[in-house]
């Protein structure tokens, strides 16, 4: 009895932390929930309703490109390698398939590296988190899986926006992968100039007009997902395509 009334105990107090932890962030953002707007307003100019999968989903409305989508009807599949990050989800978007796992190469279990619990900047790659000038905090084993079993598993036939964010995976994860794995109507992937250029790359302290777009169309992954996408706009490193 007293190992069922502490365990109703913790899961009281988990419960109030993240709420508080929401709360202090919706604040901290102005009472702001949409997230990052630029993207989904594109994507909103073409699709009024839809279904997104959002990969490394991070938080459901800070530096969010579902936020707003999700405000506006949209609903699907938010996966990260952070299980905290998807308590928070099952909070606010309880609807929506949310799951603790990794996008990776393989199927199986893999090592994840994380800054903090609730963080952009884990990853599955043990040197991104040094390669950016941070600091890995401690490991988690966590469950992998490539795209193409993930869209079998859950039996996904329609994605309307496929986003992934999987912190220097993206493009290797791409690279590797077929045009009916990502088959979606718009897709959003991250590629920072270093992945391009090499991680001694410094950025120039004043960023010039055009400099995302012209890295990014030098990078090897556009060279392929220009075939079947064609680039429309970026919101910095994030960097979204429209199926042609």
């Amino acid at each position: 009895m007293q190992i069922l009334v502490k365990k109703l105990r913790y899961k009281i107090e988990m419960k109030i932390i993240f709420y508080f932890k929401l709360i202090k962030d919706f604040v901290r953002l102005g009472f702001n929930s949409d997230g990052i707007p630029k993207l989904p307003k594109v994507i909103l100019k073409s699709i009024e309703t839809g279904t997104y999968m959002d990969i490394g989903c991070y938080h459901p409305f800070k530096e969010s490109h579902t936020a707003l989508l999700f405000k506006k009807g949209w609903n699907g599949i938010n996966i990260d390698i952070s299980k905290e990050s998807i308590s928070l989800f099952k909070i606010l978007r309880p609807n929506d398939l949310n799951l603790n796992i990794g996008l990776a190469l393989k199927n199986g279990k893999q090592k994840a590296y994380f800054e903090k619990d609730i963080s952009t900047v884990s990853s599955l790659d043990k040197t991104h988190i040094k390669n950016i000038g941070r600091k890995n905090k401690f490991m988690r084993n966590v469950n992998v899986y490539t795209l193409k079993k993930i869209r079998q598993v859950y039996k996904i036939k329609k994605i309307d926006f496929l986003k992934m964010d999987c912190e220097s995976l993206d493009n290797k994860i791409i690279l590797k992968s077929d045009f009916q794995t990502l088959h979606c109507r718009f897709l959003c992937i991250e590629l920072l100039p270093q992945e391009v250029f090499g991680w001694k790359f410094r950025e120039p302290l004043i960023i010039k007009k055009n400099f995302y777009n012209d890295y990014f169309t030098k990078s090897e992954v556009y060279k392929k997902l220009k075939k079947r996408f064609r680039l429309i706009d970026n919101y910095k490193y994030a960097f979204l395509l429209k199926m042609r």
